[in-house]
């Protein structure tokens, strides 16, 4: 893992709750790579939370694969609906320095790297970005 040294961005941007939380998934091409950028936006949520997650909800300890779940757990919100608070089609996204850049291997979900911190987008109202409601609250404890 190398450290991020943050990135502002435009595009589809995909909010979604997992386990209680409230995360945003955003990507973009650069250089004919795929970036996945996933980071809280629950006020007071680090994102490490997501590693911590990864970890108590995937039997293999590796950084690449716990990169792997984090991913699948955005493109399971994209794609299927799970968690989904609000998806944007078009909005202004942030994520600051300061967090965790990881190579995937090969491709993952359409994704070849994912980069986690503290995302910020823009604009969100307060009802979106609140904690929710989960059956599984022992997973982002």
């Amino acid at each position: 893992m190398a450290t991020t040294g943050g990135t502002k961005g435009r595009g589809r941007v995909v909010v979604f709750s997992l386990f209680g939380p409230v995360f945003g998934y955003a990507t973009t091409l650069v250089d004919d790579r795929q970036f996945a950028y996933v980071g809280p936006l629950t006020p007071g949520v680090g994102w490490r939370l997501l590693w911590r997650m990864a970890e108590r909800c995937h039997n293999d300890v590796t950084e690449a694969r716990k990169a792997e779940w984090i991913v699948s757990q955005a493109s399971r919100a994209f794609i299927c609906g799970s968690g989904v608070v609000v998806k944007l089609s078009e909005t202004d996204w942030v994520m600051e320095p300061g967090g965790w850049v990881v190579e995937l291997d090969g491709s993952w979900c359409n994704q070849d790297v994912l980069v986690t911190g503290d995302l910020v987008v823009p604009g969100l109202p307060a009802e979106q970005i609140a904690t929710r409601d989960s059956r599984f609250p022992q997973y982002a404890g």
